[in-house]
Protein backbone atom coordinates (compact mmCIF):
# COMPACT_ATOMS: atom_id res chain seq x y z
CA UNK A 1 0.00 0.00 0.00
CA UNK A 2 1.07 2.82 -0.97
CA UNK A 3 1.75 5.63 2.38
CA UNK A 4 2.43 9.41 2.33
CA UNK A 5 3.06 12.08 4.90
CA UNK A 6 0.19 14.65 4.62
CA UNK A 7 0.87 17.95 4.66
CA UNK A 8 0.19 18.62 7.86
CA UNK A 9 3.17 16.01 9.21
CA UNK A 10 5.55 17.90 6.53
CA UNK A 11 5.01 20.95 7.88
CA UNK A 12 5.33 20.05 11.84
CA UNK A 13 8.26 17.98 10.86
CA UNK A 14 10.05 21.12 9.22
CA UNK A 15 8.98 23.69 12.57
CA UNK A 16 10.14 20.58 14.66
CA UNK A 17 14.03 21.14 12.81
CA UNK A 18 13.79 24.24 12.84
CA UNK A 19 13.10 24.89 16.15
CA UNK A 20 16.10 21.73 17.02
CA UNK A 21 18.79 23.87 14.98
CA UNK A 22 18.23 27.03 16.49
CA UNK A 23 18.30 25.56 19.81
CA UNK A 24 21.49 23.89 18.43
CA UNK A 25 23.01 26.94 17.34
CA UNK A 26 22.60 28.88 21.06
CA UNK A 27 24.69 26.04 22.27
CA UNK A 28 27.33 26.08 19.38
CA UNK A 29 31.03 27.83 20.32
CA UNK A 30 32.39 27.65 16.76
CA UNK A 31 32.13 30.78 15.00
CA UNK A 32 32.71 29.01 11.97
CA UNK A 33 30.58 26.20 12.47
CA UNK A 34 27.74 28.57 13.74
CA UNK A 35 27.74 30.78 10.86
CA UNK A 36 27.67 27.70 8.50
CA UNK A 37 24.35 26.13 10.30
CA UNK A 38 22.65 29.84 9.92
CA UNK A 39 22.99 29.95 6.34
CA UNK A 40 22.04 26.27 5.92
CA UNK A 41 19.09 27.11 8.24
CA UNK A 42 17.85 29.94 6.50
CA UNK A 43 18.19 28.36 3.16
CA UNK A 44 16.32 25.44 4.70
CA UNK A 45 13.50 28.05 6.39
CA UNK A 46 13.10 30.66 3.24
CA UNK A 47 12.45 26.96 1.00
CA UNK A 48 10.10 25.96 3.49
CA UNK A 49 8.22 29.73 3.97
CA UNK A 50 8.22 29.79 0.33
CA UNK A 51 6.90 26.45 -0.67
CA UNK A 52 4.26 26.80 2.35
CA UNK A 53 2.99 30.49 0.34
CA UNK A 54 3.38 28.55 -2.90
CA UNK A 55 1.03 25.61 -1.97
CA UNK A 56 -0.66 25.84 1.68
CA UNK A 57 -1.78 29.02 1.48
CA UNK A 58 -2.66 28.87 -1.65
CA UNK A 59 -4.79 25.77 -1.22
CA UNK A 60 -6.92 27.74 1.25
CA UNK A 61 -7.22 30.72 -0.95
CA UNK A 62 -11.21 31.41 -2.21
CA UNK A 63 -12.17 29.19 0.81
CA UNK A 64 -11.35 31.27 3.48
CA UNK A 65 -13.57 34.59 5.17
CA UNK A 66 -12.50 37.85 4.91
CA UNK A 67 -10.69 37.28 8.79
CA UNK A 68 -9.22 34.11 7.96
CA UNK A 69 -7.14 36.64 5.11
CA UNK A 70 -5.97 38.47 7.07
CA UNK A 71 -4.82 35.65 9.04
CA UNK A 72 -3.21 34.60 5.91
CA UNK A 73 -1.67 38.40 5.62
CA UNK A 74 -0.41 37.80 9.19
CA UNK A 75 1.76 34.87 8.39
CA UNK A 76 2.87 36.27 5.36
CA UNK A 77 4.43 39.15 7.46
CA UNK A 78 5.53 36.60 9.47
CA UNK A 79 7.98 35.01 7.06
CA UNK A 80 9.27 38.41 6.36
CA UNK A 81 10.15 39.31 10.08
CA UNK A 82 11.69 35.95 10.10
CA UNK A 83 13.59 36.42 7.28
CA UNK A 84 14.64 39.95 8.22
CA UNK A 85 16.12 38.37 11.67
CA UNK A 86 18.04 35.35 9.66
CA UNK A 87 19.56 38.43 7.75
CA UNK A 88 20.78 40.52 10.78
CA UNK A 89 21.87 37.15 12.90
CA UNK A 90 24.09 36.22 9.19
CA UNK A 91 26.03 39.86 9.22
CA UNK A 92 25.85 40.18 13.20
CA UNK A 93 28.46 39.27 15.21
CA UNK A 94 28.20 35.50 17.00
CA UNK A 95 29.67 36.53 20.52
CA UNK A 96 27.49 39.58 21.46
CA UNK A 97 24.83 39.37 23.61
CA UNK A 98 22.35 41.52 21.14
CA UNK A 99 22.97 38.30 18.72
CA UNK A 100 22.22 35.93 21.23
CA UNK A 101 19.04 38.28 21.74
CA UNK A 102 17.94 38.30 18.16
CA UNK A 103 18.46 34.04 18.06
CA UNK A 104 16.34 34.06 20.89
CA UNK A 105 13.78 36.49 19.00
CA UNK A 106 13.79 34.23 15.79
CA UNK A 107 13.00 30.71 17.68
CA UNK A 108 10.01 32.83 19.65
CA UNK A 109 8.75 34.15 16.38
CA UNK A 110 9.14 31.02 14.50
CA UNK A 111 7.65 29.13 17.80
CA UNK A 112 4.68 31.07 17.91
CA UNK A 113 4.05 30.85 14.06
CA UNK A 114 4.52 27.23 14.23
CA UNK A 115 2.27 26.57 16.68
CA UNK A 116 -0.67 29.07 15.76
CA UNK A 117 -0.38 27.48 12.13
CA UNK A 118 -0.74 24.21 13.20
CA UNK A 119 -3.82 24.90 15.32
CA UNK A 120 -5.68 27.12 12.60
CA UNK A 121 -4.31 26.64 9.22
CA UNK A 122 -4.21 22.61 9.96
CA UNK A 123 -7.67 22.61 11.04
CA UNK A 124 -8.95 24.73 7.74
CA UNK A 125 -7.05 21.68 5.63
CA UNK A 126 -8.41 19.02 7.42
CA UNK A 127 -11.78 21.05 6.59
CA UNK A 128 -11.41 21.63 3.32
CA UNK A 129 -9.32 18.13 2.08
CA UNK A 130 -9.27 14.59 2.87
CA UNK A 131 -6.87 12.43 3.64
CA UNK A 132 -6.13 11.66 -0.26
CA UNK A 133 -6.18 15.40 -0.25
CA UNK A 134 -4.04 16.03 1.91
CA UNK A 135 -1.10 13.36 0.43
CA UNK A 136 -1.43 15.13 -2.65
CA UNK A 137 -1.23 18.76 -0.87
CA UNK A 138 1.90 17.06 0.90
CA UNK A 139 3.57 15.73 -3.08
CA UNK A 140 2.85 19.27 -4.06
CA UNK A 141 4.59 21.01 -1.39
CA UNK A 142 7.60 18.26 -2.14
CA UNK A 143 7.95 19.35 -5.48
CA UNK A 144 7.71 22.80 -4.39
CA UNK A 145 10.37 22.71 -2.17
CA UNK A 146 12.75 20.27 -4.39
CA UNK A 147 12.16 23.27 -7.11
CA UNK A 148 13.24 26.25 -4.55
CA UNK A 149 16.28 24.09 -3.18
CA UNK A 150 17.44 23.49 -7.14
CA UNK A 151 16.90 27.67 -7.18
CA UNK A 152 18.72 28.16 -4.22
CA UNK A 153 21.44 26.02 -5.28
CA UNK A 154 21.98 27.46 -8.65
CA UNK A 155 22.27 31.35 -7.12
CA UNK A 156 24.80 30.01 -4.97
CA UNK A 157 26.95 28.52 -7.18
Amino acid sequence: MDTCDDIRAQLRGDHEATLAELDALRDETDDGRCGFRLKKLRRAWVTHALAEEMVVYRALEGVEAASSSVRADERFAEHDLVDELFDKLVRGRRSTSHWKTRLGLLRDLIAGHAASEQEETFARLSQRLDPEGMCELGRQFQLARRKLRMLEDAKAA
